[in-house]
């Protein structure tokens, strides 16, 4: 800017930070102007600096002023430089960009403007302060014609040092002006005459005894304090300083910052005086909105619901807020005692137990510059503890120096008290989930872990680094042969959200595999969406063991009833059998021996023949009794689905299934009609098979299926039982009666259900499997007279 000017001879007019001796920088203003010789050529520049002391809410705004007030786009069309400007209008165009500097306010003039292609035109300028405010100003708009009159006729009965004087102020702030020795006015720029819309004959104009000229510009609650400060210069030779309100043209009063200095003569005499007018109304707006800014500011801190406070980079304290002031029941001005330090003295009002670590800590920062975050118990003015939680931050300088600490303390008492219960009802929580004699596990939606009860953790151990999901927890705990069933259930309960029941062995710290029930249950929040899920396992290896154990008694003790019933049944057909069989024979031996003599007789013969067919026809009888015995009724047939009757069947062996890891699937034709059958005997046929196709595939590693499957074949149903075990080595041989492959069979119970089926008219067969095992298959007709 300085440079422009140094070229151009333009005025000089700047907004900048200046050194002083102590270091520290502050805000000036400065204005110049070039002095021209005979020729017109720049031969020195005279000028002014003026300390600014600019509030923060304005430092930064003459960051541009000096270009952007004389190089601006102003108006319709605007120009870039005075130089541009009519030689007759530059001193006036100038002297609106100063006051539009040095006042905040903007400032519109008319001047002539040279034209691109030659010419003079006039326009209408704005000078605008080259930076921004947060209050409203007005504008000062001087669109009438200048007044002729700009000195007074005074000015001629005394010396022209003031107006001169006057002009060369004006030339720097421009708002120059010139009294005479007894206060009259002798000069004023047309500029502020138009803008306060009098004329110099206005202003000394007579007034009433004892008022003074400035009686017409200035506010009424200004004039009296103002017009005595002019009587006691006038009278002294004082410099005068004062600041008032005038009134405008517009009819609004407007702050102003006026300064004045006598003209002496060679006797020391006032010849005259002459200074300058600021327009400080932007200033004092400012500072007005500042003062309420600074109002609201404190009502706001004091009305925070915490406790702030400021120290300085070492750390005393400068600051309370009210809050603070009240809970500790004295300010910071008030707090220390001789040879403490106002530290100090707040550390003696926090709790013995915190004192030392709330030292340590804001002394860490202090140095560190970290920020200081702790939690404490402060006395409060009725001696009572409180809890506290406290945070304070550094400010930094532009040098990143800390120069202030601010901080702020939340009560936090409640809060901790209801911190401690909680603890206390979360820590019996745990102590009751850890006595219970099962293990807990939470896991999120997501299937990570969450928790573990202690009990868990004591049993099987803590899950190594790699698993932190239910899957890769799963895998590496589940023994591998029921991995695929147990995966299978949980995987379509977390998919499904449904509750679901694993029974499986699980791998415990020592390698044992114990059996375990495993049952869990999903959390849900008020819209019904998974929070967690709960999972708890009991032992059941006791239990399993013992009905394991209880099955084997079982199926012993059938066993030997069976044998026992078996015994008692052979003996009891023996008996029956025996009289006439033996009857047979005594007479076959008498029949032989009528026939071996000689002659052979006969007669005798042929009647010990009838006696032989009458002992037949007896044991025959005896048989057919027999036989009467395990004849099928039709007396308990009824009509029913076949869907029903295999689903029953696979739901009363789902448990010993699951015991030998056998999964039961079901595959029936849809829409399949009812048949009158023995619903009792048809589904031990079904018992009997499907039985048989589990202890078929013990021997089976990894999955071991088992597929039921009926289907309509005309005019009968055809049901099928599919295994995946070794095979039938002799498939008609198998349903003859004591034919067993087994080692503590009784070939029985094929043959048993052969005969259930063909008395329901039906037939039994078996056939291989593909790929492999075996498939049973019987029909059950649907005609009703096949099955009587």
């Amino acid at each position: 800017m300085w440079r422009h000017c140094l070229d151009t001879g333009e005025h000089f007019s700047v907004d900048h930070r200046i050194l002083r001796s102590s270091g520290a920088y502050v805000w000036m203003r400065s204005t110049a102007q070039p002095v021209h010789d005979e020729l017109g050529r720049v031969v020195a520049w005279y000028g002014t600096l003026i300390e600014g002391d600019l509030p923060d809410i304005a430092k930064e705004r003459f960051a541009k002023a000096a270009g952007e007030t004389t190089h601006q786009r102003t108006g319709p069309d605007g120009f870039h430089s005075l130089s541009r400007t009519h030689p007759d209008d530059r001193v006036p165009a100038a002297h609106a960009a100063a006051r539009a500097f040095w006042t905040g306010v903007p400032q519109v003039t008319k001047h002539r403007q040279l034209q691109d292609g030659g010419g003079y035109r006039w326009i209408e300028t704005r000078a605008e302060p080259g930076y921004s405010v947060s209050i409203d100003v007005d504008e000062v708009v001087t669109d009438r014609e200048p007044p002729e009159q700009t000195i007074s006729r005074f000015a001629d009965r005394v010396d022209a040092e003031p107006f001169r004087s006057a002009r060369t102020v004006e030339s720097l702030f421009g708002n120059g002006w010139a009294f005479d020795a007894e206060g009259r006015w002798i000069y004023l720029h047309p500029f502020a005459q138009s803008s306060l819309g009098v004329t110099l004959d206005d202003l000394n104009a007579p007034l009433a005894e004892g008022y003074t000229g400035w009686k017409r510009l200035l506010h009424p609650e200004d004039y009296d304090r103002v017009a005595a400060e002019w009587r006691h210069c006038l009278k002294t030779g004082d410099y005068f300083n004062v600041e008032f309100r005038f009134k405008r043209a517009s009819g609004a009063y407007v702050w102003a910052r006026t300064a004045a200095r006598p003209t002496l003569d060679v006797q020391g005499r006032i010849t005259g005086w002459y200074g300058i007018a600021l327009d400080i109304n932007v200033y004092m707006k400012t500072v007005a909105a500042l003062r309420d800014r600074e109002r609201e500011l404190s009502q706001l801190v004091d009305m925070v619901p915490g406790h702030l406070w400021r120290l300085t980079a070492d750390g005393e304290p400068v600051f309370f807020n009210k809050r603070m002031v009240d809970f500790l029941g004295v300010d910071v001005t008030d707090i220390g005692e001789p040879g403490m330090s106002k530290l100090e003295a707040l550390i003696q009002t926090i709790h013995s137990d915190d004192a030392k670590p709330f030292r340590d800590a804001l002394n860490w920062s202090l140095v560190s510059g970290e920020v200081f975050s702790m939690r404490y118990r402060l006395r409060r003015l009725d001696g009572v503890y409180r809890w506290m939680s406290s945070r304070a931050d550094p400010l930094h300088d532009q040098a990143g120096q800390i120069v202030q600490w601010y901080g702020i303390c939340h009560d936090i008492d409640d809060q901790m008290h209801s911190e401690e219960a909680l603890r206390k009802s979360e820590q019996a929580l745990r102590e009751l989930v850890d006595a219970l004699p099962v293990n807990i596990l939470s896991f999120s939606p997501d299937g990570t872990m969450t928790y573990a009860s202690r009990r868990y953790l004591e049993q099987i151990g803590s899950p190594a680094a790699h698993i932190g999901n239910f899957d890769d927890l799963a895998r590496d705990l589940a023994h591998p042969e029921d991995f695929p069933v147990m995966f299978s259930r949980a995987s379509n309960g977390f998919a499904t959200g449904q509750p679901f029941v694993n029974r499986f062995r699980r791998r415990d710290k020592f390698g044992n595999y114990p059996w375990i029930e495993a049952r869990a249950q999903p959390l849900r929040d008020a819209s019904g969406a998974i929070l967690q899920w709960y999972l708890i396992s009991i032992d059941i290896e006791d239990e399993v063991r013992a009905q394991e154990a209880l099955r084997a008694a079982q199926e012993n003790l059938s066993r030997q009833s069976q044998a026992a019933s078996l015994a008692e049944l052979s003996a009891s057909i023996a008996h029956e059998v025996n009289q006439p069989l033996a009857a047979i024979v005594a007479n076959s031996h008498a029949c032989q021996r009528w026939l071996a003599a000689d002659p052979p007789n006969v007669e005798r013969a042929l009647t010990t023949v009838e006696r032989v067919i009458r002992d037949a026809n007896s044991a025959a009888d005896v048989v057919s009794r027999i036989r009467a015995l395990f004849k099928q009724s039709m007396d308990g047939r009824t009509l029913a689905s076949i869907d029903e009757v295999m689903t029953q069947a696979r739901d009363l062996l789902a448990e010993e299934a699951a015991r030998r890891h056998v999964s039961i699937d079901l595959d029936i034709d849809r829409n399949l009609p009812a048949l009158l059958i023995d619903r009792v005997q048809v589904q031990q046929v079904l018992v009997n098979l499907i039985r048989n196709g589990i202890e078929a595939m013990d021997t089976l590693p990894g999955d071991r299926p088992l597929l039921l499957r009926a289907q309509s074949l005309g005019s009968s149903i055809r049901i099928e039982v599919h295994d995946q075990g070794r095979g039938i080595d002799f498939p008609e041989k198998m349903f003859e009666p004591f034919f067993t492959t087994k080692g503590q069979g009784m070939g029985m119970g094929l043959a048993i259900c052969r005969s259930i089926v063909e008395s329901h008219g039906g037939q039994l067969w078996a056939e291989k499997n593909e790929p492999r095992g075996a498939m049973l298959i019987f029909t059950l007709p649907l005609d009703r007279h096949q099955m009587s």
